[in-house]
């Protein structure tokens, strides 16, 4: 049997690089826009189920005042329906468009580097 030719792979780096990191070569974003949504998006999905049964509706106060809410057309359960789905949507579409220019870098970075060779 005939072997095919085949030519080494071009060596990996390994290790971090603090060169290209703080010539901002290499992104950290990427990882933490991860970490960032889920937490973030805990905290919506807390805070409109909190709006949802918190029993504060549009005509609801809190002690004659109005409740943190009271000012925006959609508050108490549905309100906080709203934010639960809108909010969680929105999130995930920022998180998106901000990882699609991240990964476009990352591509970008990976063709110029390809172009050296």
């Amino acid at each position: 049997m005939e072997q095919a030719n085949v030519s080494p792979a071009a060596p990996v780096p390994s290790g971090f690089n603090w060169k290209d990191f703080l010539s901002f070569k290499t992104m950290i974003t990427l990882q933490i826009i991860q970490i960032v949504y889920v937490v973030v998006a805990i905290l919506i999905t807390i805070g409109a189920l909190v709006t949802m049964f918190s029993g504060h509706g549009s005509s609801g106060d809190l002690g004659g005042y109005p409740g943190p809410a009271s000012f925006l057309p959609f508050n108490g359960f549905f309100g906080g329906l709203v934010l639960l789905v809108v909010g969680n949507v929105a999130w995930r579409m920022w998180c998106e468009l901000i990882v699609v220019f991240f990964r476009m870098n990352k591509t970008l970075n990976n063709i110029e580097d390809n172009t050296k060779r």
